[in-house]
Formats: structure tokens, C-alpha cells, sequence
């Protein structure tokens, strides 16, 4: 049968592996304790049973040592048979306690000797009272030697007892910190490829990153299964993205040509070039150079969207941003003259840096935000600063509110809110994503700080890297 590899496992496998490769250690170390334990506790059992046995085997006979060697004296004295039969009684009873077997506790010098003495023993020696007295001496040294036994004994198995313990806690110690590894180990298997995918899937909110990841190779064959469908999804929005790419280049491009001649020919009517003009077709060709220029100028608005989309280079250089905001404003001057709308500017020696094309691009789109939703009777006010290595511009108009649920799809492609824009031409819903999209390209951001009654602040945020001053 062929083994999986851990590639090749399911979701489910590999997590019932990791855990069975986690819990078997522990398990082992449980069976083997138990079986130690239950071994020791046998063994401890035996002991204890033949200690007591040898320790009152030692007393009997020293008993029957003072005993025979009383008979003996008895007889000695009276001369009485049955005292001589009392007394051979006593000294096969001594003789077999002697010659009992132990499996556990070694033979002592004492009781060899008795053996030895016993097995010299003639049918004379049992009325010699100095044999008894040998036999009773050596029986008082059994006792002691019988007592340093079982306390040997029981030191060694204290000792054994310690020792199965520490071998135990560093066996434990052990499986414990393989146990450990083996949690890392599977943790890895499964966070690695988790954490490939969530790369996987913010890539796919960028379709022009170039850094690609590598496919998944290794890892739960769910997750592998889902990296190839991520990868078919980004071959498809890649696709699309070229195709939305490529639309939008050809139909700006396409309309900028009759356009062109549209404003051309608007122009020459409305500058009566080709001859005078009533009061009405005057107004007419009047509509038309304007709504002529608006088209422009959302057709320009579709080039840069698709220009910032391909991650154009940045030319960062030191701007004069009083200059800029003079030119950007000048168009506007005959609609701010009307309206009597004040416009605050920020300190005219301030620089700062960035690509002037960019910039020009998104300060133009605010400040056509702030002419188009703004209070016409409320002054727009730019400000402007360097704050450590960060600078950036605010724009801040009076108007209605943009609704709470409203605010966080702004900065979003074609999105347009339900605030009533100004003038004859809708917007196409991209000046502020193009203002964001700017942004970004500076490593900076776009942000709404605040919208009520009172004011509507829009703020730009990017780094500030100190170049060699040379306002453009």
C-alpha cells in the first residue's frame, strides 16, 4: 500500500495525525509509569512479606537458643530423659528455621556459621552447654545481622524509588518538549500554507503587483486545491483588468479625436467666425464650448485613473505649492468672482515634494470637489505643513454632510454619492479616486477627517524626504 506523504493529507488527516503524534508520547510515558510503578509496588510487597518473615524467624530462633540452652542446664542437673528428648525437640526446630530458604535476602555470616556449627553437631554435644552457648551466641549475631538486612533493604529500594522518579520527570521532560515540537512542527504545516494564501489573496486585490508568490506545493491538499482555484481567479481578473485597461485607453483616446473637431467647430460658431449669431444660438454655442470642455475634461480624468493604474514612475522633486495652487486656481477665477467665494491659502515660502504631475492632479480634483458640493457663500480654506517626515495639505469647505454610510466607498472607482453636485455636467465619480490613487503612489494617503454642518476637510498625508531645494 502506498503512504500518503504529508503533502498528500487531507485537512482532517493531518490534524488527527498531529494529534495523535502529540498525545502518543504522553500516552507512553503514562503506560510506562504505571508499569514501573505497578512492578515496584510488587516487588515492595515481597519485600515487605519476607522481611517480616526473616525478622521473626531471627526472634524464634533466639528464643529457641535461650530456650535449649535452659533445657540443657535443666538436664545437666537432674539427669532427665525426657529433658534430652525436650531439648533434640528444640534443636531440629532450630535446625529447620535455619535452613529455610529466602529469595530475596542473602545468606549472613551469622547463619552460615550456624550451619556450619549445626551440621557438626554430634548426639553428645546436645548436653555440652558450651555448644549450646555457641549456638546461642551466634543466633544474638543473626538477629543483628537479620535487622542490617532489612534495613539494607529498604535503603536500596528507597533508592530505587528515587531513581524511578527522576528517570520518570526527565523521560517526561523529554516527551514533553517532543510532544512540543511535534505542536510547532503540525502548527507550521498548517499556519505556512494559511498564511501563503492570505498573501495569495491580498495580491489579488492588486492585479498589477509583480511579485508573484510561488504556488503552493506543500500542505493540506484542501488548501492546495484552493491555491489552484486562487490561481485560476487571478489568471481571470488579470484578464479582465487588461481588458478594462485596455477599453479604457481606446475609448479615451478614440473620443479625444472627434472631440477635438466637435470644439473646434463649437468654437468657431460660438467666436461667429462663420457669420453673427442670434441671442439664443449665441447661448446655444455657449452650452456647447462649455459641456465640450467638461467632456474633456472627464475624458482626461479616464486617462490619469488609467495611468495611476499602472503604477506610474514618480519624479519626486521640491514644489512651490503657493505657484501651484495660483495656477490650479486661475481657471476658476471668473466663477469665484461671481460667487464672491474667498479662497485661503496656506504660507507662500512653504515646499514641498512630490511629483508635480500627480499633485497637480489631485489638488485640481479637491478643489473641483470644494467648488462643485460646497457652500458658495462659505470661503474654501487650503492648509498646509511639514510635521517631522510627514507633509501634507488640507482642504476644508463648508456644505451639507456626506452621509456616515456614504464615507467609506468615497475613495472608490465611479463612485458617486447622492450629494447634488453644481453645474450642468454630472461628474464621472473618479476625482477622488484618482486624488487616492495619487496618493498611494506617493506612499502616502487620502483621508475625510471630518464632515458635518460646519466644515467637509479633506487631508493628504506622505512622506518628506528633505530633497536639495529647488521649488518647481
Amino acid at each position: 500500500m502506498k503512504l500518503l506523504r504529508p503533502a498528500n493529507l487531507s485537512l482532517m488527516q493531518l490534524v488527527l495525525l498531529g494529534f495523535m503524534g502529540v498525545v502518543l508520547p504522553l500516552v507512553l510515558l503514562v503506560f510506562q509509569a504505571a508499569s514501573a510503578y505497578h512492578e515496584l509496588s510488587t516487588q515492595a510487597g515481597l519485600n515487605a512479606r519476607e522481611a517480616v518473615a526473616f525478622t521473626r524467624r531471627s526472634q524464634s530462633l533466639q528464643t529457641l537458643a535461650l530456650d535449649m540452652e535452659r533445657t540443657s542446664r535443666q538436664y545437666l542437673i537432674v539427669d532427665e530423659p525426657s529433658l534430652l528428648a525436650l531439648l533434640e525437640s528444640q534443636f531440629n526446630d532450630f535446625k529447620a528455621q535455619v535452613k529455610q530458604p529466602y529469595l530475596l535476602f542473602p545468606i549472613t555470616p551469622a547463619q552460615a556459621s550456624l550451619e556450619a556449627l549445626l551440621a557438626e553437631q554430634q548426639p553428645q554435644s546436645l548436653a555440652d552447654i558450651e555448644y549450646i552457648a555457641s549456638l546461642t551466641d551466634l543466633t544474638d549475631a543473626l538477629t543483628s545481622q537479620t535487622q542490617n538486612s532489612v534495613d539494607q533493604r529498604l535503603q536500596a529500594m528507597q533508592q530505587q524509588l528515587l531513581s524511578l522518579q527522576k528517570q520518570l520527570v526527565w523521560q517526561f521532560l523529554m516527551l514533553l518538549s517532543l510532544s512540543l515540537l511535534l505542536v510547532i512542527f503540525f502548527t507550521w504545516r498548517l499556519l505556512r500554507p494559511i498564511d501563503y494564501l492570505q498573501k495569495r489573496i491580498s495580491s489579488l486585490a492588486n492585479p498589477n503587483n509583480n511579485n508573484k508568490t510561488k504556488q503552493l506545493q506543500e500542505g493540506p491538499a484542501e488548501l492546495i486545491q484552493l491555491d489552484i482555484r486562487l490561481n485560476w481567479l487571478e489568471e481571470q481578473l488579470s484578464e479582465v483588468e487588461q481588458q478594462k485597461a485596455q477599453f479604457l485607453r481606446h475609448i479615451s483616446h478614440e473620443l479625444k479625436t472627434p472631440l477635438a473637431s466637435i470644439r473646434e467647430a463649437g468654437d468657431l460658431l460660438h467666436e461667429e467666425v462663420l457669420g453673427s449669431l442670434t441671442p439664443s444660438q449665441k447661448e446655444v454655442t455657449g452650452l456647447l464650448e462649455q459641456n465640450s470642455r467638461r467632456l474633456q475634461q472627464l475624458i482626461e480624468q479616464l486617462l490619469d485613473y488609467n495611468l495611476l493604474q499602472g503604477k506610474k514612475q514618480l519624479e519626486v522633486a521640491p514644489i512651490n505649492l503657493d505657484k501651484l495652487l495660483q495656477r490650479l486656481l486661475e481657471p476658476w477665477q471668473p466663477l469665484l468672482e461671481q460667487r464672491q467665494q474667498p479662497v485661503t491659502l496656506p504660507s507662500t515660502d512653504l515646499a514641498l515634494e512630490g511629483d508635480i504631475s500627480l499633485l497637480r492632479s489631485t489638488l485640481d480634483n479637491l478643489l473641483t470637489n470644494a467648488l462643485h458640493y460646497g457652500d458658495a457663500s462659505q470661503a474654501i480654506q487650503i492648509r498646509a505643513g511639514i510635521e517631522k517626515n510627514w507633509q501634507w495639505v488640507e482642504v476644508e469647505n463648508a456644505g451639507a454632510p456626506i452621509p456616515v454610510n456614504e464615507q467609506a466607498r468615497l475613495f472608490e472607482p465611479f463612485y458617486q454619492g447622492s450629494g447634488k453636485r453644481r453645474g450642468a455636467v454630472k461628474g464621472s465619480g473618479l476625482g477622488l479616486s484618482i486624488a487616492a490613487d495619487c496618493m498611494k503612489a506617493h506612499s502616502g494617503k487620502l483621508v475625510l477627517l471630518t464632515s458635518n454642518q460646519d466644515a467637509t476637510v479633506f487631508r493628504l498625508e506622505w512622506p518628506y524626504l528633505a530633497l536639495p531645494t529647488n521649488p518647481i
